[in-house]
């Protein structure tokens, strides 16, 4: 994700003070330290690629985040069908751009089955702007921007009536 997408995504949602916060397909964890920065009370990322994981360890010891952040070194899939030991107010997905549509709608409504999501939470998104929309089971579209090649598409939990 560019600077420029993460600043405009951040502005978009505002105070992050006090959030729990669980950024899936973490990579160098940028988005969940600068949730960190912005005054979440924590941050767990997910990562299964071996260099990632180094990557990502070195940015949190940089940025004095250790005692805020937790490194989960496994698949996303696997750590979701587990299903959640807590639930969080925010949720970044940025997986692969060669992830299918179909695997990545799978991720977001395990996210809501396995328990991750609060219930005012979020699930931001990011992925190629080609791509045809979600529509994930229990979640409903919220704020969606293109940003060149890429969108990001942020989603809350359905309304149940």
């Amino acid at each position: 994700m560019t600077d420029r997408m993460k600043e405009s995504v951040f502005s978009h949602l505002g105070e992050f003070k006090g959030m729990k916060v669980l950024d899936l397909y973490a990579g160098s964890g940028s988005l969940g330290l600068e949730a960190l920065s912005r005054g979440a009370t924590s941050a767990v990322f997910v990562e299964n690629a071996r260099d990632a994981i180094v990557k990502l360890e070195q940015n949190i010891e940089t940025t004095k985040l250790k005692a805020k952040s937790s490194v989960t070194w496994a698949d996303v899939k696997s750590t979701l069908r587990f299903g959640a030991e807590q639930r969080f107010d925010r949720v970044f997905v940025d997986p692969p751009y060669s992830m299918s549509v179909a695997a990545v709608r799978e991720d977001l409504e395990s996210i809501v089955m396995g328990g991750f999501l609060a219930d005012d939470g979020l699930v931001i998104v990011h992925r190629p702007a080609k791509e045809s929309q979600l529509k994930p089971l229990g979640l409903k579209l919220e704020w969606e921007q293109d940003y060149g090649q890429s969108r990001i598409v942020i989603f809350a939990h359905l309304d149940e009536e």
